[in-house]
């Protein structure tokens, strides 16, 4: 497994896992019958900061075990990967994006709206990680 197909691994992950945990407890608490906004910040932030560290020290990591291969410009096949897998995530966002305009009429103000482009763009990186490791495997 080359380092490029390890880093998405590594990204799809923790995206699905961080951001996973985030839309859960942040659904529960939006739609329950006490709600802060504070929270919402502040488990946003811990969200944001987990995935940074936990990226860091991973792709350290794997970049340690393989120097070499980590030192490695991209090669044609891994920019090809990058950009056919651009595709599915841009129109998985946009669809997102739009259904997320639907969710002002529910009455709940901007903060429902404002998750829900933030699971659109969440969704759309689990499409982009998820094809481009399809196309890394498919290839292999």
């Amino acid at each position: 497994m080359s380092f490029r197909e390890k880093s998405t691994w590594i990204t799809f992950l923790l995206v699905l896992g961080v951001f996973g945990t985030f839309f859960v407890t942040a659904g529960i608490q939006l739609f329950g019958p006490t709600h802060h906004y504070r929270n919402d910040l502040m488990l946003f932030l811990t969200a944001i900061v987990v995935i940074v560290v936990l990226e860091v020290v991973l792709h350290m990591i794997v970049a340690y075990r393989s120097p070499k291969d980590a030192k490695t410009p991209q090669d044609e096949r891994e920019r090809l990967i990058a950009l056919k897998a651009t595709r599915p995530a841009f129109y998985v966002l946009m669809t997102g994006a739009f259904l997320a305009i639907g969710t002002i009429h529910l009455g709940r103000g901007p903060v429902v709206p404002l998750h829900a482009v933030l699971f659109a763009m969440w969704l759309a990186e689990l499409t982009r990680n998820g094809v481009m490791i399809y196309y890394f495997r498919r290839d292999a």
